[in-house]
């Protein structure tokens, strides 16, 4: 298994793009894990095929982390030669965020911003699930392909219903926290145990060095690293990256070494790692 780092960023113009993975099995991209502005292009500069992509996990619905989704169907409904399905998994809707479900009938339904898109080339067949945002839930199986199993459990950022997931394919497996603050990270801990990589936005520093409104969305460097340390991950890659991160990583890392003994590495934009138990 391996993951692309397409966005690392967040919505600020920073340089980065914002927030998104590919997920490649034998080689094969198969997942894309959030599609925030400019991972399309990123999947473009680095040619990755995209006939074969077929399941889509979506953390949250905010606009960096799902914007590009529309492109990437496009893109392969241009490429593809007969019917096939998308697996779009997101959580449930809540204030003024849709489901998954609902958000897919606004874009591609049949009174879609584009309605046109499902039936442009070959018929394309969505099949979204809309995740529980209970925070009381443990994490469960929602995907299972042979070797392949996919796994979420709900989260906590702010009023925006959000999900992590974790990627488990022949005994390797990688987590992706998504946004979240620290009030859900045992959720994370639970999900994220004995994993080989786990993916961790990191956007704040440790109280009281960012706004205190963020520390209600994301989640500060040592409670990262407890959370790897509970969770037994075997390394732990940064992203989503805040300009505090990147102007603070010397300390932001120190924080995290507090708990966490692993090796601990920052994201970049159209980096490769392989995951292997």
């Amino acid at each position: 298994m391996e993951v692309v780092a397409l966005g690392t960023g967040g919505p600020a113009a920073t340089g980065r793009a914002s927030s998104g993975f590919m997920v490649l099995l034998n080689g094969t991209p198969r997942l894309l894990v959030d599609a925030g502005g400019g991972t399309f292009a990123r999947a473009s500069e680095m040619r990755l095929p995209l006939s074969d992509l077929d399941l889509v996990l979506l953390t949250h619905l905010h606009i960096d982390h799902c914007a590009d989704v529309p492109a990437f169907f496009k893109a392969r409904g241009i490429l593809h030669d007969g019917p096939y399905t998308f697996h779009v998994f997101g959580p449930e809707g809540a204030g003024q965020f849709p489901a998954v479900s609902q958000w897919l009938k606004l874009l591609f339904g049949k009174e879609g911003a584009f309605a046109y898109q499902p039936d442009f080339n070959d018929h394309e067949t969505l099949l979204p699930s809309d995740l529980t945002r209970d925070l009381s839930k443990p994490p469960v199986t929602i995907y299972e392909e042979g070797p392949l199993q996919i796994s979420a459990v709900a989260t906590h950022h702010g009023d925006c219903p959000s999900v992590a997931y974790r990627i488990d394919y022949a005994g390797a497996s990688v987590t992706f926290s998504g946004d979240l603050d620290a009030s859900a990270l045992p959720n994370l801990a639970k999900l994220a145990a004995n994993t080989d990589l786990l993916i961790v936005n990191a956007v704040v520093l440790d109280p009281p060095d960012s706004p205190e409104i963020l520390y209600t969305l994301h989640s500060p460097p040592a409670a990262i690293g407890q959370t790897a340390r509970d969770a037994h991950a075997k390394r732990v890659l940064l992203s989503h990256i805040g300009p505090a991160i990147e102007r603070n990583l010397p300390s932001v890392k120190a924080s995290i070494a507090r708990s966490y003994l692993g090796p601990v590495e920052m994201a970049q934009d159209k980096s490769r790692y392989t995951v292997s138990p």
